[in-house]
């Protein structure tokens, strides 16, 4: 059967959601595949045309909002586009200037590898196939598996700038409540909701508002958001699991803002996590006596003298 042509549109209309499966369904990511995949949705923000608004990664499959930034990336200078291709693959990295065939050989392009370019960071296209090959290299090189990671072409939908957009948001975020995985949506540390109650400035470093967020910025906020996600997530869906609704109504409460409960509850759990927790003192101090390198403390709760940072080292402290 014939594959059906793309649709591209200008990010003046509408964003896409995103999904792709893994070849044949299999469960294949486990927490370090997921977190070195929220990595490589960091690292390529830095460069490609894209804004990205909502992620979940499950363990066969991911889902994405995105708004494909077309206009930008045909009409930015080629030292721009340089420069955001440098961001992602290194200072020295030099982008192809031709196709390469099966021996190694490059036929060069006649504007040097400017429109390959263009398209590869400019495209929903370029930035899907970038996402999963890098993705695909990496998985099949630390388990030794060979053949293609996922099932045939991504899925793309165009959303509209409306109603429909913050519902599909909501959705990609309700995806571990629906498949069981959580009991609240901020409880999965690998989407959007997730991050953003564990990390918001990690998370506020890719994830961007949609155009419909920003043209209702008079009754859009976090809090309007969280609430809205519960309600959702306490409607029963056939053949899915829901929010238990005495959690749906202890959000309506307080009207979604998140409790000093939860918000430690989502800062602390880093202790499992490999965090260190206690006042700037304590973790100058673990950190200096265990040869570690130092991070700074950040504060785990507005108000608090409790601070965290993260480490990196095993080695045991000295003796």
């Amino acid at each position: 059967m014939a594959k059906g042509k793309r649709r591209l549109i200008s990010q003046k209309y509408g964003s896409y959601h995103v999904t792709s499966r893994t070849a044949g369904g299999y469960f294949l990511f486990g927490d370090e595949e997921k977190e070195y995949f929220v990595k490589l949705l960091e690292r390529f923000a830095r460069g490609f045309f894209v804004k990205i608004h909502a992620f979940c990664i499950l363990d066969n499959h991911f889902h994405l909002l995105v708004t494909c930034l077309e206009h930008e990336g045909r009409t930015v200078a080629d030292q721009e586009i340089l420069r955001r291709y440098r961001l992602m693959f290194g200072e020295g990295a030099e982008p192809p200037v031709g196709s390469i065939k099966s021996n190694g050989s490059v036929t060069p392009d006649p504007d040097g590898g400017d429109a390959r370019l263009r398209w590869r960071l400019g495209t929903l296209a370029g930035f899907v196939r970038e996402l999963k090959l890098t993705f695909s290299r990496w998985y099949n090189l630390r388990t030794g598996r060979k053949g293609t990671l996922w099932s045939d072409r991504y899925n793309s939908v165009v959303v509209d700038h409306s109603h429909a957009w913050l519902m599909v948001k909501s959705y990609i975020d309700l995806n571990s409540i629906r498949a069981n995985i959580v009991k609240k949506p901020e409880d999965y540390r690998w989407s959007s909701i997730g991050l953003s109650a564990r990390n918001y400035k990690r998370a506020s470093r890719f994830l961007h508002p949609g155009q419909y967020e920003e043209e209702n910025e008079q009754t859009y906020n976090p809090f309007w958001y969280r609430e809205f996600i519960y309600r959702s997530g306490g409607v029963a869906v056939e053949g899915k699991s829901s929010i238990p609704m005495e959690i749906v109504q202890e959000v309506i409460k307080f009207h979604g803002k998140l409790g000093i409960g939860d918000r430690l509850s989502y800062r602390l759990r880093n202790i499992s996590e490999g965090i260190a927790i206690g006042s700037r003192e304590f973790i100058r101090t673990i950190q200096e006596e265990g040869e570690r390198k130092f991070i700074r403390p950040r504060i785990v709760i507005e108000n608090s003298v409790l601070f965290a940072t993260r480490v990196l080292s095993n080695r045991p402290p000295t003796p």
